[in-house]
């Protein structure tokens, strides 16, 4: 009779146990990220609240009727066009923006070029708004108020109009302008097809049938002549 031998004891017996433990959690994972996954609804997320932009700091309007300070003012168009009155006393600030010939403007003068951001060029000068160079005038800002915090703009039926640079005209040959920037000195060229106007001060019976103006507005979007009024002469056309 002979021996058998006998198996050779196992030197992890904790292995297999510690396997089937692992096997289990995961399959228990599992099913909990299922039963979570199942109870969520396929319905897309809620989406934010609607928050409108700001208005804008001004109201703009094209002038139907004038006389002597007393106007019939309208904003929109077509259906929607709104018809107003109002009468603007002889103590209000009237700025006129004007059409002039390069030739007629006189050094020093603070000027505005105001543009319309352009996909395929930086962007597109729609005019140059000069007028003369305030006391305090300097490049802290946006830009270098004309008169009453206009920047020459405001009047545009076009609301991505600004202002892409501010300067000051030192001196001007009629075509060629020496300039001192918010960055150093610089130059300013004038073709004879630029748009140019130069702000003046008028009165409110210097508006005309026509025109286009723009007048600063509270908090609430009311418009108050009291902080000026800036006009665009003949803008309405």
């Amino acid at each position: 009779m002979t021996e058998q031998a006998l198996p050779r004891p196992s030197r992890l017996p904790w292995l297999l146990p510690a396997i089937l433990f692992v096997v289990l959690m995961a399959a228990l994972a599992a099913i909990v990220l299922l039963a979570r996954d199942a109870g969520k609804s396929e319905a897309p997320p809620k989406l934010d609240a609607f928050v409108p932009p700001a208005p804008m700091p001004y109201r703009a309007y094209d002038v139907e009727r004038a006389v002597d300070g007393k106007l019939t003012l309208t904003s929109g168009a077509g259906q929607n066009t709104q018809s107003s009155d109002i009468q603007l006393t002889p103590d209000v600030r009237v700025w006129l923006l004007e059409p002039v010939q390069a030739s007629a403007l006189k050094a020093p003068l603070v000027a505005n070029v105001i543009t319309i951001p352009n996909e395929v060029r930086n962007y597109t000068i729609k005019m140059l708004a000069f007028a003369p160079v305030p006391a305090d005038a300097n490049f802290t800002g946006d830009f270098i108020p004309l008169a009453d915090g206009f920047a020459g703009y405001e009047t545009s039926r076009d609301a991505k109009e600004r202002v892409s640079a501010s300067v000051i005209m030192e001196s001007f040959d009629g075509r060629n302008g020496v300039t001192r920037t918010s960055t150093g000195p610089g130059t300013l060229y004038l073709d004879e097809g630029a748009s140019t106007r130069l702000l003046r001060r008028g009165t409110p019976a210097d508006i005309e049938p026509g025109d286009r103006l723009a007048f600063h507005t509270d908090a609430d979007g009311t418009p108050d002549p009291s902080r000026g009024v800036l006009v665009l002469t003949g803008g309405a056309r």
